[in-house]
């Protein structure tokens, strides 16, 4: 079983992926900003990390840096979910070390697929 951590400061997308993982094998964890998905993730050690860009206290950005300075957990892979599909904001996902990206708004199957292509069960 794969361990997964969601980092999603909004309500009803932290719903969906509740939603959209329940019927899986995956070990979820959902975090509501950077700063406690850090937390998670140093505790938890997960196989993924799929964290929304803009979020309160520590944005994705931020959390994947801090990610890749600690390095037992430098090597996770870090997939961005954001609504914005500008080149440009994709290209910034890869500059903070994103292994992929997601678009928002998601279906739980595209959720399901990702989580699956990057983790380890």
């Amino acid at each position: 079983m794969s361990k997964v951590v969601f980092c999603e400061d909004d309500p009803m997308i932290r719903k969906l992926v509740q939603a959209a993982m329940r019927s899986t094998t995956h070990d979820v964890h959902i975090a509501e900003d950077g700063k406690r998905g850090l937390d998670l993730i140093e505790r938890v050690r997960p196989d993924v990390v799929f964290s929304d860009v803009a979020m309160p206290v520590m944005d994705g950005f931020e959390l994947a840096d801090a990610m890749r300075a600690m390095p037992d957990i430098a090597h996770i892979p870090i997939v961005f979910m954001t609504a914005s599909v500008q080149r440009e904001q994709i290209e910034e996902c890869f500059r903070h070390g994103a292994a992929g990206h997601l678009a928002k708004p998601f279906t739980m199957a595209d959720l399901r697929a990702r989580v699956a292509q990057y983790s380890k069960s």
